[in-house]
């Protein structure tokens, strides 16, 4: 499968042919973290995702990259072609924040919360220390997004993510990542 989406992204960068949905929708059910890795870089460029016939639904995307940022936050792959737990953060932050300018429905943001929660109160100190600084640390950044996560501050197990979240941003702590714009391979 890896093979088959490298072929189809060289020639959407010559924006040659269609792809047949079922064909994505395969390649979103790999466990092959490199298929993953693949697949995401493909869903990410919004020329090789308007290739596909018929289109993919919204839900079905959102279902996937969800799925891969937690996938690539717990278990840090060593990959050419899949995020690393910090870029996976990263680009989470891009994403969420992309989404947000776009004003998609509160939803999408309760999932990412949700997930953001589960993530960090069972998680590894390592993955908790990803979490405030590749994400929690940027998404506050901006005040609007901020305010979705006041509730941690009253959760015994989430307030020192928001802590240290918080703590970024009184102390001026600015990145690119709040820009919105479409994540690319790390």
């Amino acid at each position: 499968m890896l093979q088959e989406i490298i072929k189809e992204l060289e020639d959407g960068a010559r924006a040659e042919g269609t792809i047949v949905d079922s064909q994505v929708r395969a390649w979103m059910r790999s466990q092959d973290i490199d298929t993953l890795g693949a697949t995401y870089v493909f869903l990410s460029e919004p020329a090789q995702v308007q290739r596909v016939s018929p289109s993919l639904q919204f839900d079905e995307v959102f279902d996937f990259m969800l799925r891969y940022y937690e996938f690539c936050l717990i278990n840090d792959p060593k990959s050419p072609w899949a995020n690393s737990r910090y870029s996976a953060g990263w680009d989470l932050v891009g994403w969420f924040c992309g989404m947000w300018d776009e004003k998609r429905d509160r939803r999408y943001f309760q999932a990412i919360k949700s997930s953001l929660e589960k993530l960090y109160v069972g998680g590894t100190a390592e993955l908790k220390k990803c979490i405030e600084h590749s994400v929690m640390e940027h998404l506050f950044e901006r005040k609007s997004i901020r305010k979705l996560f006041e509730d941690w501050a009253d959760s015994p197990e989430l307030r020192p993510a928001y802590d240290e979240a918080k703590l970024w941003v009184d102390h001026g702590g600015t990145s690119p990542l709040t820009e919105a714009h479409t994540p690319k391979r790390s």
